[in-house]
């Protein structure tokens, strides 16, 4: 068969194949927005790859408003969840939000992301996890127990870690989980809708169940604000995974004003000593401990409240610092009551000149 004969046979084929996308394109336009796939016998409605709908830059509503017009606004949630009325969704997706004093954020919050979740036709539930207030805030921490509770009540695939003051501002911005991580929250407002640095995995991000299980979760230690995320990144680069960003004008967010939190003074240490992979295989997940004081299925989100117990947490952290003013000084421990809870451990390192 000579040359020219093969090349029109692939230009006939290549012609046949546009034809049969163009006629199968005519026959479903017009009909429901979900396709309809076989599941041996059983016809299934499986919403569309890409939702329909969607207008791309969206407004956000920052005044605060009553629970109660929210909740008569969101009818169709409950138990802080929703699923697609006309077609089964494509992914199951848990929204975890760590909180603290911020209920007038939370209010807005809940406004936005519910209108936003239900345009991209997800099955999804917010989760709100709250600590102890006289337990120093802990973001990491929260995120790897929203997580470990959502699981134990759907088979959710993806999650995405989300601050409560952040909101998107495109509803483009698909809340779904790449075959790798995803920074989210690309451009904020208040950083004029550029990247801070090129390591950032911040503010809103998103993963699979497999992904954040293999990275060993977030740290338990990074108690008061920073440090956690960045600590993740290094999870994600020590297991060979990639970072993924959208296009900046999707990805983009606005940020609800607040009082910046007080910093950990432990989290350059914490965050130097756990790069290494046996440190990170050690905290996380694998040694979460908690106690959940309640677990109450509210209309618009689940409402989680856990404890921990400090003298542990700070336990943990004392193998991973040199100075231990700072870590009294961060839980706020008076002099008597530092040393009685860590009269054992506080020894050892004496004995072995550590202070």
């Amino acid at each position: 068969m000579s040359l020219t004969v093969v090349k029109k046979a692939a230009v006939l084929i290549i012609f046949l194949q546009t034809v049969h996308l163009v006629l199968w394109y005519s026959s479903v336009k017009g009909k429901p927005r979900a396709m309809y796939e076989q599941n041996g016998n059983i016809s299934v409605n499986i919403c569309p790859l890409i939702p329909q709908g969607l207008v791309g830059k969206i407004n956000v509503e920052k005044s605060n408003t009553d629970w109660l017009k929210i909740e008569s606004k969101y009818t169709m949630v409950s138990n802080g969840s929703h699923h697609p009325e006309n077609c089964s969704a494509r992914h199951k997706v848990a929204i975890l939000v760590p909180f603290r004093d911020r209920e007038s954020h939370l209010r807005i919050f809940l406004n936005h992301m519910h209108a936003f979740l239900m345009k991209q036709q997800l099955e999804y539930a917010i989760y709100v996890v709250e600590l102890d207030k006289d337990i120093p805030f802990n973001r990491g921490f929260l995120f790897n127990v929203g997580f470990m509770e959502a699981t134990k009540d759907k088979e959710f695939g993806c999650f995405v870690f989300h601050d409560v003051d952040l909101l998107p501002l495109n509803d483009q911005n698909l809340y779904q989980c790449p075959d790798q991580p995803r920074h989210m929250s690309v451009a904020i407002d208040k950083y004029k809708f550029k990247l801070l640095y090129d390591e950032n995995f911040g503010g809103v991000s998103s993963m699979s169940k497999d992904h954040f299980k293999t990275i060993n979760g977030y740290s338990n230690l990074f108690f008061g604000w920073g440090g956690e995320d960045d600590d993740l990144f290094n999870r994600i680069v020590s297991n060979k995974m990639i970072i993924t960003r959208i296009l900046s004008n999707i990805a983009s967010y606005t940020m609800l004003p607040h009082i910046h939190a007080s910093e950990n003074p432990l989290r350059y240490e914490v965050l130097t000593t756990g790069k290494n992979e046996s440190t990170q295989n050690k905290d996380g997940l694998s040694n979460l401990k908690y106690h959940v004081t309640e677990k109450i299925y509210r209309k618009l989100f689940v409402h989680i409240k856990v404890t921990i117990n400090k003298a542990d947490a700070i336990d943990q952290l004392k193998s991973r610092i040199k100075e231990s003013s700072k870590l009294q000084k961060l839980f706020n421990l008076s002099n008597s009551t530092f040393k009685k809870k860590l009269r054992k451990h506080t020894r050892s390192r004496i004995k072995q000149n550590k202070f």
